[in-house]
């Protein structure tokens, strides 16, 4: 027993000395100890902002202006280093001495994940025709709506024709227009893989934007025939931090028309007008010398007004952003807050807009097989606008001699006599009584699910409620304006109607729910992955109008203070689309890439008969540069891309597919008017979906170390069975046209992207460029032609909404000239238009008018570039962008001159034709209502609105980190920037973009906007 019992001591005294040195160890194991180094690129600069983590804990830092860092870690851990435009790379930590750490420049950032369709891939690995933009890029950018960020992208057409606060959202069209269906042609948005308005987000909320060109949007089948942009949100990453950013900015408009402004030069030249016209002056000369004497002793009676500068101001900018973030082993998490305060150029409270948004993006690893997680993205919002809404309609036709205000304060119109101006629109009336105000709450809401089950196999879900709720609410006061001689007052609006309320109220329920099972395997270099799956997406959009009248005067506008009901409208409708998808990837060995996809979709937008279709797509890559073969110190990268698929679009308006009855169609039955119903349109029950087929075919070469990259895709994209109306003879019954499948489109076109990235010592240099030319045509329409309003025309075998107007031989400048020319009118005299008599018959009338093959709707040409210098912790950047082969055919006021008793612009004064000026520009100077011959749609009146603009330009500083580390600061950058400083185009009348598919000046202009901000990082 003794012997045992020795032997037991000896042996717990063993295995006590083993687990004391054994926790000993692991103490210093545990200890933290000092790390410096420096992180430096290839050529030995500084890298300043690399994050570094020490592995499998939260702790963590980034490098100074220096390149410097320094952090605790245990003894031995890992770091692991990430940077934009470098490869991620883990090394051990060394607390012996510094460390010098080099990181090798991935200007393609090869290795990154970018997202697809229900997943995501290596961008080395992606075989499709695939864009992508990190809103890192536009740090710092005074943007409102994320659709505004995208201009330059390469096979985007990106228009802003409208910036009014609130509504300032982009037209975006990918490779070209597929449908003669404007609400068609836009492409499919998906936030985080749900179909949502990317405008409805915080831009400061968003990592990235990808936009799918080719047949990689095929596994959205029916909605992918215009193109995918998927939008993905911010998560958490890294250690607990905390980023604030503020912008303030002040705008004004880029381009304001040239109007007249002197009174006495208006008047004569108005009279001038009639006089040329035959007919007798408005102004007598008595009128005119009056007002000259007038207008130094009193400016309300006889006003010398430019109203664009009465009714302009700077418009204020102001936005605040907040978020928390980090992540563990097993979570991540960001909750963001936003804030943007907008006062627009206009005078008046009806253009002003805020916003508050929030985002929420958290998930969790519950087990090791399961993984959950929740977001939610929206805003609040709200924004004015004046009641009657055509505020730039009314500044275009304000005249100099119009008072603004009387000295009692009334608002003024004008003693002269002007035809056309019965009730004088004064703009300040306008834009200060009376007003509309839109409030929005929307917010979309997901949850997910990832589940590890056996056999390599994942199942992955995920359901969303986008939820809008909308409330606009009206309220005009009744309006007068006043003599300002003799005080007469005229009515604005009829007291029968005002004052007047209205509300309409929108309340849409979007409901979206999508899972698929994912397996993935390697077989020694055969890399084999397949995806099936299944979504269902249900719409419900519902709304309701009503309006009052009958209220005692303007200062209660509840409907209450009304005692009139004027009239209560609504509607609810349900849309739903229920698809089922797959698809397969193979690789071999990184150099062999194959992808197809197949997905059917039903939509309730066509009958039960034809509202299932399937379309299928391929993809191929060859990676020549990791073939044995293939040996090259200049080329870095070298791949083929190739792509076919079919994707379909079923943007038809709801029940097309039946012949509805309308109630409210009242009939007269022996003299007596009794309630009734009538079927206005016709259906076409055999509608089916518009199939689009897409061909690409790509390379992208890497050169000198990855320093240049080159991408280069040549596409031929094709749709059949347009929807779209087709006109039925009034014989018929005056049923308006049923929507068929009519026609075809073809869009065809090259995109080249070429960037260069290099270090020379302490400055970094990124120069990119980009250019996509599209040709686009109408294939076919059955033979049929339409004949636009606007001048142009939809026809075989020409670009779609081309110009088919009378062509100009320039101006006549004898009477023996006109005499000896074809027949144009009775009035035609020497500096009228002379247009070319196309078919030989002597007389000049509609079938004179040729075709102008160019589209006012989509340019050919999209292009851009731009470059980004760093230096230390300064930053220089700029990015350009222009549109080319593109015109429009502007003919309303400030276009035309004196139209309908409007202005003219300041060209009419020197630019007009007379004996003494017969090279002139512009004909003889008529109004342009009472002399129609001189403003028909022309080639005279065609405008190029081709232009280049500087869409940025940003100079940033980022403060030394040994400054911040005594305040505990993770990182400080203040910038300036400049938005739309710059613009370059043939067309001076008012700005371009704004112009392209127009006919008139009436929109809120393009502002230029000079900003400035702080970033901070705690």
């Amino acid at each position: 027993m003794k012997s045992l019992y020795l032997r037991l001591c000896k042996q717990a005294a063993t295995l006590l000395l083993c687990l004391t040195a054994t926790l000993g160890q692991l103490s210093l194991y545990a200890q933290n100890v000092p790390i410096t180094g420096k992180v430096v690129s290839e050529s030995g600069a500084p890298v300043i902002g690399v994050s570094i983590q020490v592995v499998g804990t939260s702790k963590g830092t980034s490098t100074d202006v220096d390149g410097k860092f320094k952090l605790d870690a245990p003894a031995g851990a890992t770091l692991k280093l990430t940077f934009i435009g470098y490869l991620p790379k883990e090394v051990k930590a060394d607390a012996s001495k510094p460390m010098i750490i080099a990181l090798v420049e991935d200007i393609q950032k090869l290795n990154d994940v970018v997202v697809v369709g229900y997943g995501t891939q290596k961008k080395v690995s992606v075989t499709g025709a695939i864009s992508t933009v990190d809103m890192k890029d536009k740090a710092g950018q005074p943007i409102t709506n994320v659709s505004n960020a995208l201009h330059g992208v390469p096979g985007l057409s990106v228009n802003l024709s409208n910036s009014q606060p609130g509504v300032d959202r982009s037209t975006i069209r990918i490779r070209g227009i597929g449908t003669t269906s404007a609400s068609g042609a836009s492409p499919m948005v998906l936030v985080d893989g749900i179909e949502y308005s990317m405008d409805e987000l915080n831009p400061n909320d968003i990592e990235s934007v990808t936009v799918l060109k080719d047949a990689a949007a095929a596994i959205y089948g029916s909605k992918g025939a215009n193109g995918v942009i998927m939008v993905t949100t911010k998560k958490g990453k890294g250690q607990a931090r905390v980023d604030y950013g503020f912008n303030y900015g002040r705008q004004r408009a880029t381009y304001l028309p040239d109007i007249i402004d002197d009174p006495i030069a208006y008047m004569n030249l108005k009279n001038q007008a009639l006089l040329n016209e035959g007919k007798a002056v408005e102004y007598s000369a008595a009128d005119i010398e009056e007002y000259k004497n007038g207008m130094s002793k009193d400016p309300f009676t006889y006003p010398a007004n430019n109203w664009y500068k009465i009714a302009l101001k700077d418009g204020v900018l102001k936005k605040h952003d907040l978020s928390v973030s980090g992540s563990g082993e097993k979570y991540q998490y960001r909750l963001s807050l936003g804030y943007l305060d907008r006062d627009g150029i206009l005078f008046g409270p009806g253009n002003h807009e805020k916003k508050y948004s929030l985002g929420v993006n958290v998930s969790a690893d519950i087990t090791k097989r399961l993984k959950v997680g929740a977001t939610l993205d929206g805003y609040y919002r709200n924004y004015t606008q004046p009641f009657y809404t055509d505020t730039w309609t009314y500044l275009a036709r304000a005249l100099p001699i119009l008072s603004d205000t009387l000295q009692d304060g009334r608002y003024g119109n004008s003693w002269l006599r002007t035809a056309g101006r019965n009730n004088w629109e004064n703009p300040r009336m306008l834009a200060f009584n009376g007003l509309q105000t839109k409030v929005v709450q929307r917010f979309l809401s997901t949850v997910f699910l990832e589940y590890k089950l056996p056999f390599d196999l994942k199942y992955s879900a995920k359901f969303g409620v986008d939820k809008y709720d909308g409330l606009l609410s009206g309220f005009t006061p009744r309006m007068q304006t006043f003599n300002p001689k003799t005080g007469a007052p005229i009515n604005w609006n009829s007291p029968a109607t005002a004052p007047r309320a209205a509300k309409t109220d929108y309340n849409d329920l979007n409901i979206t729910f999508f899972n698929t099972l994912d397996w993935a395997r390697s077989f020694g270099k055969h890399n084999l992955s397949a995806m099936i799956g299944a979504s269902y997406y249900n719409a419900s959009p519902e709304s309701w109008a009503t309006s009052f009248y009958g209220y005692l005067d303007g200062s209660l506008d509840a409907f209450d203070a009304g005692n009139t009901w004027n009239s209560t409208s609504g509607n609810l409708t349900r849309d739903v689309l229920e698809s089922y998808f797959g698809r397969v990837n193979y690789d071999y060995d990184g150099r062999y890439l194959f992808q197809a996809t197949l997905r059917s979709d039903g939509s309730s937008r066509l009958s039960p008969a034809t509202r299932w279709m399937s379309f299928p797509s391929a993809e191929l890559g060859w990676r020549i540069d990791k073939e044995s073969f293939f040996r090259s110190n200049f080329i870095s990268l070298l791949k083929l891309r190739g792509s076919y698929g079919s994707m379909g679009n079923q943007s038809v308006p709801l029940y097309s597919y039946m012949r509805t009855v309308r109630l409210g169609e009242d009939y007269s039955f022996g003299g007596t008017q009794v309630p009734g119903a009538a079927m206005l349109a016709d259906a076409d029950p055999r509608l089916r979906w518009e199939r689009t087929t897409s061909a690409n075919i790509g390379a992208d070469i890497n050169l000198l170390k990855s320093r240049v990259a080159l991408s280069l895709d040549v596409y031929n994209r094709k749709t059949t069975g347009m929807l779209r109306p087709k006109a039925l003879p009034s014989q018929v019954g005056g049923l308006s046209g049923t929507q068929k499948n009519v026609g075809s489109m073809l869009n065809r076109g090259v995109e080249f992207t070429a960037q260069y990235s290099d270090q020379f010592g302490d400055v970094g240099l990124n120069v990119y460029g980009n250019v996509s030319y599209n040709y686009n045509e109408i294939t076919s329409l059955d033979g049929e032609i339409v004949y636009n309003s606007d001048g142009t025309i939809l026809k075989e075998g020409s670009p779609i909404n081309s110009f088919y107007i009378l062509q100009a031989e320039g101006l006549f400048q004898t009477a023996d000239e006109v005499k000896n020319w074809a027949y144009q009118g009775p009035k035609t005299k020497p500096g009228y238009i002379k247009y070319k008599d196309q078919n030989g018959d002597g007389i000049i009338n509609g079938d004179d008018r040729v075709l102008v093959n160019i589209s006012s709707q989509t340019p050919k040409w999209n292009y851009a570039f731009g470059f980004t210098v760093n230096y230390k912790g300064i930053s220089l950047n700029t990015a350009f962008q222009g549109v080319g082969g593109i015109k429009a055919l502007p003919v309303a006021n400030l276009i035309f001159p004196f139209n309908n008793g409007a202005n003219a612009t300041k060209n009419w004064l020197t630019d007009a034709w007379t004996p003494e000026n017969p090279d002139a520009k512009l004909p003889i100077v008529t109004t342009s209502t009472g002399n129609v011959d001189n403003f028909q749609r022309s080639t005279f009146w065609l405008r190029d609105v081709s232009y280049l603009r500087m869409r940025n330009i940003q100079l940033a500083y980022a403060l030394p980190q040994r400054w911040l580390d005594k305040a505990k600061i993770k990182k400080v950058s203040v910038f300036i920037n400049g938005e739309n400083l710059l613009t370059f185009s043939p067309f001076k009348e008012f700005d371009p973009e704004s112009i392209m598919d127009q006919t008139d000046l009436y929109t809120y202009p393009m502002l230029k906007t000079f900003n400035g901000g702080i970033n901070v990082t705690f």
